[in-house]
This record gives C-alpha cells, sequence and structure tokens, in this order.
C-alpha cells in the first residue's frame, strides 16, 4: 500500500531531523496544516503552501513534525473545526493552534516520552486518530472494531487470515469460514491463533515503570497466545472464554485472570471504570481526547467507579470534579492538569 508523501518519515531522520525547530517555523506550520485539515485551504492557498514547504529545509521538517504531533494528539482536524477557523478572534482556534506549534517546536523526545508514534503506523491499511472509533467488515465477514490512535494491517491470502495490530486496541469477532485457513492475530509481543473468537487486544505503552505489553480479554471462543520471543518448541498458551491475561514477548506477565467487568465496553462508547486509581483512569481518559491531560501525584490514589460516556471526555472530567476533592486547572483547552480542589 503506497502512502501520500506527507507521511513518509523525514530523510535523513538522525539527530538533525529531531533538533528543535525555530519557532516561526512551527508556527507557520502549525497555521497552514491547522487549515489544510479544516478544509479551509483555496487552491491558490494550497500552492502558496506548497511553495512555503519547498522554500526551506527548515519549513518542510517543521511540516513533517506537525503531521506527526497533530496525529497522535488529536489536536487536529476536530479541534480546529472549519467554522472556528472563520472567526479570526476564536480563542478556541488560537490555543490549538498555539500548543500544536509549542510542541512541533519542541524537541520530539519532549512530547514522545509520553505518547510514542513509530512511522510505520502511518502506513497501516486502517487507523484511527485520537478519540475517534471504526468498525470494519473484514472479506471475510469477520467483524473488527478499531479504538481510539489505533492501527491495523489487514493480510488474508489463501492460506491464512491475518492481522496486524500496530498500535491501539480492537475488538474482533471472527466469522466461521468452510476453509481450513487459520485466523491469526498479531502485535509487537505475540501472535494469537483465533477459534471461533471474540476478543478484545490491546498493545500498551510504556508508562512510568510499566514496560510495554500487551493484554487479551477472551469474550467467546479460545484463543491460543505464542509470544514472540518463544521457540517454536515452546507450547502455546491457551486462553477460554471469560479469561484474560497480560503478556510480553517472554510469557504472560501474571496469571490467567477472569474476565474484567465492561471489557470492550469502549466500542459502545463506554469506559468503565471499578475502583480505578485516579492517576489510571485519566490515563485511559487521555487516550479519547486531544491535548495533554496531566494527573497531579497528590491525588493519583483517589478511587473512580462508573461507566462514563466517552462522547463528551469534558463532561467526564466536570463529573469527577463534582464528585471528588478535586480541581481542574486548565492552561489551555487542550491542556488541563487535574490537581487537589
Amino acid at each position: 500500500m503506497s502512502r501520500p508523501a506527507t507521511e513518509q518519515p523525514p530523510a535523513g531522520a538522525g539527530a538533525g531531523a529531531n533538533a528543535p525547530l525555530s519557532p516561526r517555523a512551527a508556527r507557520e506550520a502549525a497555521q497552514w496544516l491547522s487549515r489544510l485539515h479544516a478544509g479551509a485551504l483555496t487552491a491558490a492557498e494550497q500552492r502558496r503552501c506548497d511553495a512555503w514547504r519547498q522554500s526551506d529545509p527548515e519549513h518542510e521538517r517543521a511540516w513533517r513534525r506537525a503531521e506527526l504531533v497533530a496525529h497522535k494528539l488529536g489536536l487536529v482536524p476536530a479541534a480546529v473545526a472549519l467554522p472556528t477557523l472563520r472567526r479570526a478572534d476564536s480563542t478556541q482556534r488560537r490555543n490549538a493552534i498555539k500548543t500544536l506549534a509549542l510542541l512541533v517546536g519542541a524537541a520530539p523526545l519532549g512530547w514522545a516520552a509520553w505518547r510514542a508514534a513509530p512511522w510505520d503506523e502511518w502506513s497501516a491499511d486502517v487507523r484511527t486518530a485520537s478519540g475517534e472509533r471504526r468498525s470494519l467488515t473484514l472479506a471475510d465477514g469477520s467483524r473488527v472494531v478499531l479504538n481510539t490512535a489505533s492501527a491495523l494491517d489487514v493480510r488474508f491470502d489463501g492460506g491464512a487470515r491475518r492481522l496486524l495490530l500496530r498500535a491501539g486496541e480492537l475488538l474482533l469477532q471472527t466469522a466461521p469460514e468452510r476453509a481450513t485457513r487459520p485466523f491469526l492475530l498479531e502485535c509487537a509481543h505475540g501472535v494469537l491463533e483465533l477459534f471461533d473468537t471474540r476478543l478484545v487486544l490491546r498493545q500498551h505503552e510504556a508508562r512510568g515503570r510499566r514496560a510495554a505489553h500487551g493484554s487479551v480479554a477472551v469474550l467467546r471462543g479460545s484463543v491460543r497466545l505464542r509470544p514472540s520471543a518463544a521457540g517454536a518448541w515452546a507450547a502455546p498458551l491457551t486462553l477460554a472464554a471469560g479469561q484474560q491475561a497480560r503478556f510480553d514477548a517472554n510469557g504472560l506477565s501474571g496469571d490467567i485472570e477472569a474476565l474484567a467487568p465492561g471489557a470492550g465496553s469502549w466500542a459502545d462508547g463506554v469506559l468503565y471504570a471499578e475502583q480505578m486509581p485516579l492517576a489510571d483512569f485519566l490515563a485511559e481518559l487521555a487516550r479519547y481526547r486531544p491535548g495533554l491531560l496531566r494527573c497531579d501525584p497528590a491525588v493519583a490514589g483517589l478511587r473512580v467507579s462508573g461507566a462514563f460516556q466517552l462522547r463528551d471526555t469534558d463532561k467526564i472530567l466536570q463529573a469527577l470534579a463534582a464528585t471528588l476533592p478535586l480541581r481542574l486547572a486548565r492552561h489551555t483547552r487542550y491542556w488541563v492538569t487535574v490537581g487537589p480542589a
């Protein structure tokens, strides 16, 4: 599958590509990108944008980084809609562009430390932005729901039905077929063979002291899991309906557990929590909203329970502040810190 030129990694990525950008180049890249995604560019302006990118290698580097940051943080296009762009005095527009420009101008380590963005996600067959969910039916009738900020490849041939989850999370319900092709679901940490299965598979990014890992929850059928570092001689691990587990490339990370309440509820637009530490809850919520959402360590241990509608994450934050001793500090609409009241 070919990718647009604007989705290629920067040429010669290295110390030069990762260096901070000039504030002017970062600001101009943020302005052009926000207008492009909102559909506000005329044909003449599009030519001006192309000319700006080609006029200076620094401009092209700023453009590439702006695209990457905006994609990972969900700042464009959801945060900058066309009606907003048409209001020159729009505070919402100015704040969105300001936030994007600040992140673009910083060295990538400044923002990649909390949300990694490998370039190969951009070439995936199907991907979603922050806050987006997408449903699709595969050629064999299997159904997939792709969660926020996820990337998936589909590789069906005469020998096997194969999916590769490059990033994020999916809910998959396999379809039975008369052919004998196995159904294989791959991720960074292993390969799962599915048998009339409905499951949730997620790739967890490294966070704090917790290393990157995968997790699987089996809602129906069964799964055979072969961690990626296991030798060909090693017996696969089997999970049945009603079970879930975390795993890395070497095997299970802990015991096989009973299915948690609310597993897969995100597919219905619901974030479910049962006595979840606030820091963990906010980390989950951050996956579904644009920008940065921080938790003050002073309130990280507060417990959250409930079923929260993901269609409006601001309302979820307001509900937390109304029921727990919390205060929301909004630096901009896209940079919120939750701290003690």
